[in-house]
């Protein structure tokens, strides 16, 4: 039995599989971009060179660079070590590199490399975020009880939505009876997108509680403060103590 094949279709595969992995040479020297993303939307790219008929293969620094944009080189250096120890390739503190690859061994090398400097940077931007989310916590728990009594202020809640989910949650201020849940919200994609889930879901339950999202400076989120803004309102640390007290009291 023949099957028979649609070139069309086959043509627009084949035409996404070049999309995906693009090469660029320099003399001596390739770079071949690959599918593989950076926590900041950049593609992971891996450089080649060759000596006799040896490989040398290296993400360039690349992803110490990713974890450097958002302060967390240290971060990133501590789980690259680790990383490059289990996968067999070495990490010189910068860069992740195959020293000496066959051309049976090159893709692998490649996928490695790749793999490796991608995943040390998403570890470290998750990491980052953890920090930053506490001590942003903590700013928040400080500037609410200048506003309500210690004992209206719960932190560290898990509070369930209409999901039945439960979403961990930094602050809950119960003022008058009335439940308000409050969240540190950085500019970053991930810090808007986890807190926007998480209120969206809250929020329809059938009685929702109060959820505000408390960000530096508005201006710093862009578009996103309209992703926030659908399920939450969206507040500045400095506000009036006023305007916590009438959030709170509208419940």
């Amino acid at each position: 039995m023949t099957i028979k094949i649609d070139q069309k279709f086959a043509s627009a595969v084949d035409a996404v599989a070049r999309e995906l992995v693009t090469t660029e040479h320099f003399g001596s020297a390739s770079l071949i971009k690959t599918p593989l993303m950076y926590p900041s939307g950049a593609a992971a790219v891996v450089q080649v060179t060759q000596h006799h008929d040896r490989f040398f293969v290296t993400d360039m620094g690349l992803g110490q660079m990713e974890a450097d944009m958002i302060g967390a080189s240290l971060l990133y250096a501590n789980s690259a070590k680790p990383m490059a120890e289990h996968f067999g390739i070495r990490f010189d503190n910068q860069a992740f590199f195959v020293a000496e690859a066959n051309r049976d061994q090159l893709a692998g090398a490649v996928t490695i490399v790749a793999n490796c400097s991608s995943e040390a940077a998403a570890l470290a931007a998750f990491k980052a975020a953890e920090r930053r989310f506490e001590e942003d916590s903590d700013v928040l728990y400080r500037r609410l009880a200048t506003v309500f009594p210690k004992a209206e202020i719960t932190r560290n809640v898990d509070f369930v939505g209409s999901s039945t989910h439960k979403w961990p949650v930094a602050t809950m201020v119960t003022h008058n009876h009335k439940v308000s849940l409050f969240e540190p919200v950085s500019k970053h994609h991930t810090s808007v997108v986890n807190a926007a889930v998480k209120f969206n879901d809250i929020a329809r339950l059938d009685n929702p509680p109060q959820r505000i999202a408390v960000v530096k400076k508005k201006t710093e989120l862009g578009n996103y403060l309209n992703v926030l803004s659908q399920s939450a309102n969206v507040i500045e640390y400095e506000v009036p103590d006023a305007t916590l007290i009438r959030l709170a009291e509208a419940a």
